[in-house]
């Protein structure tokens, strides 16, 4: 793996440059699930849904207890909360984790029940 290049690839998921995303999620020195999904994480974070639909296919929505989904929902990216619901499992959140969402919780209940 290129350290240099993976760290592009989380860099670019961040500011939602979903070109760049694109173009690295194939490089053959670049692990897009790397990091426990570190890349997948930003985009999530920063509700880039661009980079999160590119990155779902290369990454493991559930790292780190379903952490991009948590932070999406956290942060009201309701478009990104959508497309990783249904491939997220929220087992593992604690009460604080629902509580930090607050009214957010629907969003992701709903998105969950998608998969049904």
């Amino acid at each position: 793996m290129n350290h240099e290049l993976q760290r592009a690839l989380e860099d670019a998921a961040w500011d939602g440059d979903a070109a760049t995303v694109a173009a690295l999620i194939h490089h053959p020195e670049v692990d897009p699930a790397g990091g426990r999904s570190t890349a997948l994480l930003h985009a999530a974070h920063r509700g880039h849904w661009r980079c999160v639909q590119l990155l779902l296919p290369v990454s493991n929505p559930n790292e780190r207890s379903a952490e991009a989904l948590w932070r999406a929902a956290k942060h009201g990216h309701r478009m990104v909360v959508r497309l990783l619901g249904p491939v997220s499992d929220t087992s593992g959140w604690e009460g604080w984790m629902w509580d930090e969402i607050g009214g957010r919780a629907d969003w992701v209940y709903q998105a969950l029940r998608s998969t049904q």
